[in-house]
């Protein structure tokens, strides 16, 4: 059923006559389905272009109660699509709103295309209130964490800028741009016809192959390896990576891992030993394919005093690293900036670069020593596995429930059904526990690590999800929830069904352990490391404001041995067509 249908419209679009409408028309070139916002004057023009001149289809406006939600509806439904995703934010409040989730993008790669309000440009066309929504450089508030920016001040200038951003918003390495559209220009009424471009003569950038040589190098390294381990990073959002790591895997008789929140090869492959803490340290060689934060990967140190993060460890595996390497980094932030030497570095875009892996490693594996690992690390999972259902076990009857025993039963809830997994648990996430199929089958997480992010990105991801016959499913934190829990009221009004657990351990919990860690080091008490943590005294009842938001919804759920029954009645609400949310009081780990 579709919301928000305009009236009074001809049975055609008709010719763009107003500069906005332009826009409009370019994206439902570019097949933009969906523009998320929240109004603002600063794009009065483009909101009456959207409803009164595209008929509010393809793209159709998608109402959020807040900046912050609409970017990151877009970045999940982008993350869930492979396509660009695109939002529009008032300037400069607006912009300002949406920053976090802007950068969250930025850091997980993902492209989307922000189109902003602004000005007038030209003082004499501002009202007074246009003052304090412009600026000289609007770009400036994200420049840092955007990969192109611009600010067209003529109506041909839109066309071409906001072509120009979407090219290298999916050109890698992939990210956000931000196109400022002047709202004088878009008020502007058009004196001639504006040509769209040919797109094919503006496509995104061809993927990147590795050079030779280099790859030569990594097939001499990989084919000495004593005990080699694989890990896929942020290539798990592409399906295609399933069956070209795995090839790589079962070729090299190596071991393999998800990097974090990424899936990629099945959860029941005989080499998947993910959540095995000591395969790292046991590796000689390590191919990262794709892998954002590849020092993360290798270098985590325990927690401790802050002095003690940059002492030297022992030396690690070799490093082969299949990925757009330093391409991407940035200038501003220290996001993935740590140092790490690279053995052999394949510069490439990591499917192309894995093909050609693979194609120059056959012949050249001694076929005897890659069964002989494939068989070890088969005995290695299988124990890990044992030792992953008896720790399930222990935990059963919990009480508060155990976020084991939460995704558990989630996934029992769900498992004869098409559904897609929008968002999870990071920190207690049991690995094994939900059988994942392979690449595209779970959206990550944020990437830059916003709170915040989870409740637009999982609408967003349950968007694309039905759009292609899915339930959307997530899991996910109350605060967390608490801090953008308007994007339910979006699901609900679009009619967008999704199974929305709610991981509830009544506290920032994540952040106990440091302020712990502090008062361990500085000798004073660590029994009060929940002070300014916990969301209790009063508790929220997330299961009422849900259903203030339209949703339907059940809890909160104290007893274990109620938890089945109330997911299974929120998986068939979510079903028939609810935006359902199960409210699930937990332990904190």
């Amino acid at each position: 059923m579709r919301v928000e249908q305009p009236s009074g419209l001809p049975a055609e679009r008709p010719a763009a006559a107003w500069g906005s409408d332009l826009v409009v028309d370019l994206l439902a070139a570019l097949d933009v389905p969906y523009v998320p916002l929240n109004p603002g004057s600063s794009f009065r023009g483009l909101h009456d272009s959207l409803v009164n001149h595209g008929g509010n289809r393809d793209p159709q406006l998608l109402l959020c109660l807040h900046e912050e939600v609409a970017v990151s509806l877009a970045h999940g439904w982008a993350k869930a699509t492979g396509r660009l995703g695109v939002a529009a934010v008032h300037d400069l409040v607006g912009l300002q709103h949406a920053s976090m989730a802007v950068y969250d993008a930025f850091c997980d790669r993902t492209p989307l295309l922000l189109l902003g309000g602004s000005g007038p440009a030209d003082p004499a066309q501002r009202r007074p209130v246009d003052w304090i929504h412009s600026a000289t450089t609007q770009a400036q508030l994200v420049r840092d964490y955007t990969v192109w920016d611009a600010e067209p001040v003529t109506p041909a200038a839109f066309v071409a800028d906001v072509t120009r951003a979407r090219q290298r918003a999916l050109s890698a390495p992939q990210g956000p741009a931000y196109v400022s559209l002047d709202a004088g220009v878009q008020e502007t009424a058009l004196d001639r016809p504006v040509p769209l471009p040919d797109l094919l003569r503006h496509a995104p950038a061809p993927p990147l192959a590795a050079h030779p040589d280099a790859v030569e190098r990594a097939v001499e390294v990989l084919v000495e390896a004593r005990f080699p381990v694989v890990v896929a990073g942020r290539v798990g959002l592409d399906p295609r990576a399933t069956a070209a790591v795995g090839e790589v895997v079962e070729l090299l008789g190596a071991a393999y891992r998800d990097d974090r929140n990424v899936v990629v090869l099945p959860t029941r492959h005989g080499q998947n030993a993910t959540g095995d803490t000591r395969l790292l340290e046991d590796a000689d060689v390590v191919l990262a394919i794709d892998v954002v934060d590849l020092p993360a990967l290798l270098r985590r140190e325990d927690r401790g005093p802050r002095g003690s993060a940059g002492r030297a460890g022992r030396p690690g595996p070799l490093v082969v690293d299949l990925s757009h390497g330093d391409l991407g980094r940035p200038s501003w932030t220290n996001a993935f900036g740590a140092p790490l030497a690279r053995d052999v570095q394949l510069l490439a875009d990591p499917l192309t670069g894995l093909a050609q892996l693979v194609a120059a490693l056959h012949g050249r594996v001694d076929p005897a020593a890659a069964a002989r690992r494939r068989e070890q690390v088969a005995d290695r999972v299988r124990r890990l596995r044992e030792r992953r259902a008896a720790e399930l076990v222990h935990r059963w009857d919990d009480r508060p429930i155990s976020p084991a025993r939460l995704v558990a039963e989630t996934w029992t809830a769900v498992q004869d059904v098409d559904h897609l997994l929008c968002l999870r648990n990071t920190r207690t996430w049991p690995e094994g526990v939900w059988e994942l199929p392979g690449a595209g089958s779970y959206l990550g997480h944020s990437g830059g690590g916003g709170v915040g992010y989870g409740p637009g990105a999982l609408v967003g991801g349950a968007l694309a999800a039905r759009d292609r016959g899915q339930l959307g499913v997530g899991i996910i934190g109350d605060g967390d929830l608490l801090m953008a829990s308007s994007a339910l009221w979006t699901a609900a009004h679009y009619r967008i069904p999704a199974l929305v657990v709610v991981n509830d351990n009544s506290s920032f919990y994540n952040d106990e352990p440091h302020q712990a860690e502090v008062a361990r080091h500085r000798g004073r008490p660590e029994q009060n490391s929940w002070i300014g943590m916990r969301i209790s005294d009063p508790a929220v009842d997330i299961a009422g404001l849900a259903r203030s938001y339209g949703c339907w919804a059940e809890g909160p759920v104290d007893d274990p041995e109620d938890l089945a029954g109330a997911l299974g009645r929120g998986r068939d609400a979510a079903l028939g067509g609810a935006v359902a949310v199960v409210h699930v009081r937990t332990a904190p780990r």
